[in-house]
């Protein structure tokens, strides 16, 4: 059956929500999806039927629990992470502890109610607001250290007591105390005293907090039995002072550390560290050098990532030196691409030959511009209801942050509706793709114009809308890359089915934070290449950008874009990607 002129589905559409829980209840949902895509809802949903298998053999919830643990293998690969160190080492550490307490949950759970299923677990589960753990400390097994405030330490006694951080400005800690009604000054004064707010007030005040401050740091300093550890640092090229309680603990006894008196952080990887700069210390003794390198060798049998020399930096070969290959030899480039490879190479190379090009919603707000702006050339078109037709579409964050950005779009969208009343021009085409070929040459352009305009003259004039804050220098307009790509693609035929084989100029026409504050549009023309004084600079362009795209070094250079820049982790220029350099 058709209804309003549209053939009917042969299946009911879902909602994305819908496909997914299908997926998960039934793993063949997922057969048009990628291997790669699919792996993970396939992992989940194997994990649901197993609970869903173990439910129906009338296992309880702790059971269950562990059922779905051991078929998920995680405990392995979380353990070996775990041990491993590092950033991974220090998640796995917290996903394990995670799950520690998910089953210590379910055993307190199971105990209350041993009769109860996984379904009243799971709702007493989800029920909480609060995490139901208990609030009272739980002893220590064994050896432990204990890390807790000076208030807590109350009435307890150590061996060995380290007090840490003892820095001017935090100990003693001489701001005032107070809520954010002032109830204890209003306690005060409902008793019969006077709100004083004089000077010599505030400083009787900071003299009793000094007082207090100095006992607390009494009660931590006499926890120890046999040896008491003070820490604080300062130093000329610091603003932090130790303080002035270190003195008063032990006047003129304070021994400062030196430069030899280094201390390496209790971590795997600063293990890793320095060993590694034993080894590589030729000022060493050859036993010393060898005990260390024997410690690398066992760390590294063990997988500890840096400690097999393989993996340092500068002895790793290069995995490979060959040029950035084409498919057929022929390098595919765009209008767009030879904007970005004249700004910075590396970043090119990045984002598209390694995808570490991000998404935003700067992007999707211009992707829904620019299409309301094509469906805006229409006679009579209700831009705003087209508006609402797909804005549901894109994902714009939470409800203030979707509405600021609606606003945004409906001026933006009536900048150019102002903008195209009235056109000297005639409109020929939208949204317009085309592909060419560089003649004598292995490069082809492929590109998609906004709009396609004749002038009086015959000629194709090139619209660019630019839904950004950032717009060139106007005396930088006539050599603009990507305007000069769209009109040599223009004279080599492009727009030919169009009737347009001479290009009559190209602009960019800004709708965003780079029209200015003004109602209208603004709009940076370059003019046409036969009237520039060098009319072959975009062809030798395009064949220069070509050259450096089938490279194997691509150079990073400083400009405009390297603070918004996805990949500027991995490019030497950046302080973050130093390392790589």
């Amino acid at each position: 059956a058709e209804e309003a002129g549209q053939p009917a589905l042969p299946f009911t559409p879902r909602s994305s929500d819908e496909l997914l829980v299908a997926a998960l209840r039934d793993a063949r949902e997922l057969g048009g999806v990628e291997p790669h895509v699919a792996a993970p809802a396939e992992r989940l949903a194997r994990l649901i039927a197993t609970a869903r298998e173990a439910v129906r053999h009338g296992q309880g919830a702790e059971e269950t629990l562990w059922e779905i643990w051991q078929a998920s293998g995680l405990a392995e690969r979380w353990t070996e992470a775990s041990l491993a160190g590092g950033a991974r080492g220090a998640q796995a550490d917290r996903d394990l502890d995670a799950v520690v307490a998910l089953f210590d949950h379910v055993a307190r759970f199971t105990d209350r109610l041993p009769k109860a299923g996984v379904a009243v677990f799971l709702d007493d589960l989800t029920s909480q607001e609060i995490a139901g753990d208990s609030l009272a400390e739980s002893a220590p097994e064994g050896d432990a250290v204990r890390i807790l405030t000076a208030h807590r330490s109350k009435g307890l006694e150590w061996d060995v007591v380290v007090v840490a951080g003892v820095q001017e400005g935090l100990w003693p800690d001489l701001r005032l105390r107070g809520s954010l009604l002032g109830t204890e000054a209003l306690v005060e004064f409902a008793g019969g005293s006077a709100l004083d707010t004089t000077q010599a007030a505030t400083a009787a005040l900071a003299s009793k907090l000094l007082a207090e401050e100095r006992r607390l740091f009494y009660v931590a300093a006499t926890r120890a039995r046999r040896k008491l550890v003070v820490t604080a640092v300062g130093g000329e090229d610091t603003d932090e002072r130790p303080s002035r309680f270190l003195t008063e603990l032990l006047p003129g006894g304070v021994e400062p550390a030196t430069v030899d008196d280094r201390a390496r952080w209790l971590s795997m990887s600063a293990l890793v560290a320095d060993l590694r700069a034993a080894v590589c210390d030729t000022s060493k003794s050859e036993a010393m050098r060898r005990e260390a390198a024997a410690h690398l060798a066992r760390l590294a049998q063990a997988g500890v990532p840096g400690a097999n020399p393989g993996e340092w930096y500068a002895l790793t070969p290069i995995s490979d030196d060959r040029p950035l290959g084409w498919p057929d030899d022929v390098v595919q480039i765009s209008p767009s691409s030879v904007e970005s490879f004249t700004k910075c190479g590396l970043r090119w190379m990045l984002e598209t030959a390694v995808g570490a090009g991000s998404s935003n919603v700067t992007q999707s707000l211009g992707t829904v511009v620019h299409a309301i702006a094509s469906m805006a050339t229409e006679d009579g078109t209700d831009y705003v209801k087209r508006l609402d037709d797909i804005w549901d579409q894109f994902d714009f964050g939470g409800l203030w942050f979707n509405r600021k950005q609606r606003r945004v779009a409906e001026q933006m969208v009536d900048r150019f509706v102002r903008w195209q009343k009235d056109r000297p021009r005639d409109l020929v085409a939208v949204e317009e793709a085309f592909t060419v070929r560089v003649p004598g040459h292995d490069i082809q352009i492929t590109g998609r114009v906004d709009r396609v305009e004749r002038d009086e003259a015959g000629r194709a004039v090139i619209i660019d809308i630019k839904t950004g804050s950032g717009r060139p220098k106007d005396t930088e307009i006539d050599r603009h890359p990507q305007l000069g790509v769209y009109q040599l693609a223009t004279t080599l035929g492009a727009f030919e089915r169009h009737g347009l084989v001479q290009p009559g100029g190209a602009s960019l026409l800004h709708l965003g934070k780079a029209a200015g504050q003004g109602a209208d549009a603004r709009e940076q023309a370059q003019r046409a290449l036969a009237d520039d004084s060098e009319p072959d600079w975009a062809e030798s362009l395009v064949k220069t950008v070509a050259t450096g795209m089938s490279a194997g070094v691509f150079v990073a250079t400083v400009n405009d874009g390297c603070r918004t820049c996805a990949a500027k982790i991995a490019c030497p220029v950046n302080d973050n990607g130093g390392q790589v350099c």
